[in-house]
């Protein structure tokens, strides 16, 4: 963004001379100044059509814009202009969700899964340079979406996700972080996270959540985890109302958090959830370095070519006719 200003804005008090500069003209010099009268018979001699009277006030004029050029010199005009350069170092991050049959409960409106979904879209939409990608798990786990810049895609993609992605009897925890793993790995970003977020414990996979939370420290992968659900709540079923109690193993989950250096939450409402992300938002920012280069050009001779052009062209008009020309 361009900005002009003035290195010497207290110059311009100089402009406070120039109504003495033509107090001082008008009362002294011009009433020394030559004038030839001449007589002559008005019936004889007609004015001239084009009077020429005007002429003698210009080198006053060119002398005057002269002063206010050379002052607006001295006052150094520049235009300033700044460019910030923005170098962003993203971070690398894999959503790990859960869409075993239990993410169906009601106790998140219409269920756990499209709540679940919808925030996740949310922190997708408000992240900035980062690589996201997406794993889904259930009876197996499975890596839905590569790390990928394009956010549209990764949304189109998380909206697309429903109970059939995946078979839906079980909860491998195991697997889906060993998937996590596998896409973060080779990683050349300083920071890499997942996000785990189910509402059971693992019973299924070949690999122990511990081991594999264990596996993610030797690629410095942190990994956050959040346990959905209610603790117990009455849900509707195929028979009517019944009481549900929930499976999840936080005990596994907290493990996993801090083993890797990140962080256990419980979200029991919808909109914990969403503060939950908000958090974890805030928690991994992605750093941003900016460098701000001013470059500064100064104006100035524009304006002093203009008052030597005007004290220039007053001085030649002194020499010549027009700085007397005859007084009808």
């Amino acid at each position: 963004m361009a900005e002009y200003n003035f290195a010497n804005p207290a110059a311009f008090w100089l402009l406070c001379l120039i109504p003495l500069f033509l107090i001082g003209y008008n009362s002294y010099y011009r009433k020394r100044r030559l004038v030839i009268k001449l007589s002559y018979d008005p019936i004889a001699v007609q004015p001239p059509r084009l009077r020429l009277g005007f002429l003698r006030h210009l080198p006053l004029i060119l002398q005057t814009i002269g002063l206010i050029a050379a002052i607006t010199a001295l006052a150094r005009p520049q235009l300033s202009s700044e460019h910030q350069i923005r170098e962003k170092e993203g971070i690398d991050i894999m959503l790990l969700l859960d869409t075993s049959a239990s993410m169906e409960a009601d106790d998140f409106s219409p269920n756990r899964l499209a709540v679940a979904k919808t925030t996740a879209i949310e922190f997708v939409e408000g992240r900035e340079a980062d690589r996201m990608g997406l794993v889904l798990f259930a009876e197996e786990a499975f890596s839905y979406a590569p790390l990928t810049l394009d956010y549209g895609l990764l949304v189109n993609m998380i909206e697309a996700v429903n109970f059939q992605s995946l078979p839906k009897q079980g909860t491998a925890i195991g697997s889906a972080i060993a998937s996590g793993i596998n896409r973060l790995r080779e990683s050349p970003s300083s920071s890499k996270i997942m996000i785990l977020l189910t509402d059971g414990s693992s019973n299924r996979g070949k690999l122990d959540p511990i081991t594999a939370a264990r596996l993610a420290t030797t690629f410095d992968i942190k990994i956050y985890c959040i346990g959905i659900g209610q603790e117990s709540y009455v849900g509707n079923t195929t028979h009517g109302q019944r009481k549900f109690e929930t499976a999840l193993d936080e005990a596994a989950l907290i493990t996993i958090a801090e083993l890797t250096d990140g962080l256990y939450f419980h979200a029991d409402s919808p909109e914990k959830l969403k503060a939950i992300f908000d958090e974890i938002s805030e928690l991994e920012r992605t750093a941003v370095e900016t460098e701000v280069y001013r470059q500064v050009a100064d104006q100035y001779p524009f304006f002093l070519k203009i008052a030597i052009l005007c004290f220039g062209l007053a001085f030649f008009l002194m020499l010549t006719f027009t700085y007397n020309p005859l007084e009808l």
